[in-house]
């Protein structure tokens, strides 16, 4: 098996190393205050405390994958609350520490929160994705807690046997992966949609891998035209924007392609995201691109208007510029944010301790299917 981080690098410069450079990192994350950064230094001793002398496969110290799991959800803006929890994710399966004397030392949410992800037994099983799923309906962060978990141990799996390796890869696929398109969390459903292709099919991920940064380089220079044009338009009216340009994630355009399209004909596969200010921007700028594109017969959806369930806004149209189909998505600051981190997206909204009631029926489903491979 090939080394991941040379696929995976961006991902890998995110996670904390060590315990330094967690503590590092707390204090540049804006959503925390004093009050609060004390309370995670208390959670990160503690888990440096439990699991002293515990080391992980790869022959680091075991703490290190609680830290990892819990700095990548700092960086994405969770809570206080998640990042105490997830550094103390594994302190009740793997140590002497009990849930009653979790909360005594840090109360009942961030206990709550902790055993919501501890699993049932000693293995992968259903009643451990059963009472995953009935956290999450009580309080959603406890899947922020899980996939910052998932998404580490994910990123550290060729330690493992190719049989667990693709034991563990089959469940996120399954599992994990669409609980994070239910709850609109499309930054972690990249990351754990390729890493699994990565590990249960690595010819097909090599082959689409190589493909995207084909794409990547073939096709740059004219997304970078287009944005630089409509950027440009937009100044001379006094709007500014930033942009950024992308290549669908390799598991995408895989998943896409086993299901009867050719990779030209993805629809999002070339896409420029387009980020504004305020609302009415977003319309300006529309016009400005149809300006510069032919618009593609029917391209058009105004997820403005009409979000979809899980919360997202856009403007989305395709249009051919030089010959090349694109995707641009238009919309807000606001509006990206919730793209990428999904109901995690505003802290200061019930969202991210309630799923609204459309997910809940969706993550209920999944609930109930099951996952085959466990």
């Amino acid at each position: 098996m090939l080394e991941t981080k040379k696929y995976f690098k961006k991902l890998d410069d995110l996670f904390s190393k060590s315990h330094h450079d967690f503590i590092k990192l707390i204090p540049t994350c804006k959503q925390f205050d004093a009050n609060q950064i004390a309370v995670i230094y208390k959670a990160l001793y503690k888990a440096l405390s439990l699991h002293a002398g515990q080391y992980r496969k790869t022959g680091e110290p075991y703490v290190n994958h609680p830290i990892a799991a819990a700095s990548i959800l700092a960086i994405y803006g969770l809570d206080y609350e998640t990042v105490c929890a997830a550094l103390l994710h594994d302190t009740l399966e793997d140590t002497a520490y009990t849930l009653e004397e979790c909360e005594a030392d840090f109360g009942s949410t961030i206990a709550s929160l902790v055993d919501g992800v501890t699993k049932i037994g000693t293995d992968v099983n259903h009643p451990t994705h059963e009472k995953i799923i009935t956290s999450a309906k009580n309080d959603v962060r406890s899947i922020a807690v899980k996939l910052g978990d998932r998404l580490h141990n994910m990123h550290t799996l060729s330690v493992l046997s190719d049989e667990k390796q693709k034991e563990i890869a089959n469940e996120t696929k399954d599992f994990y992966v669409p609980i994070t398109k239910i709850l609109g969390i499309y930054q972690l459903k990249d990351e754990l949609q390729d890493q699994c292709l990565y590990y249960l099919d690595n010819d097909e991920f090599l082959k689409y891998y190589n493909l995207r940064e084909c794409l990547k380089k073939k096709r740059g220079a004219t997304l970078e035209s287009l944005a630089s044009k409509v950027q440009e338009k937009l100044s001379h009216q006094g709007i500014g924007m930033r942009y950024n340009y992308r290549v669908k994630n390799v598991g995408g355009i895989y998943d896409e392609v086993i299901n009867g399209k050719k990779a030209y004909e993805i629809e999002d596969l070339l896409a420029i995201k387009m980020i504004l200010n305020k609302v009415f921007m977003c319309y300006q700028t529309l016009g400005v691109v149809n300006g510069f594109c032919r618009l593609i017969p029917k391209g058009m959806v105004d997820y403005i208007a009409s979000p979809k369930a899980n919360g997202y806004k856009s403007l989305n149209t395709n249009g051919s510029y030089k010959g090349v189909d694109i995707q641009v998505r238009i919309r807000t600051e606001q509006m990206q944010k919730v793209n990428d981190l999904g109901v995690f997206s505003d802290l200061d909204s019930d969202a991210e301790k309630e799923v609204t009631d459309q997910m809940k029926k969706e993550l209920s489903k999944l609930s109930k299917n099951g996952v085959s491979h466990g």
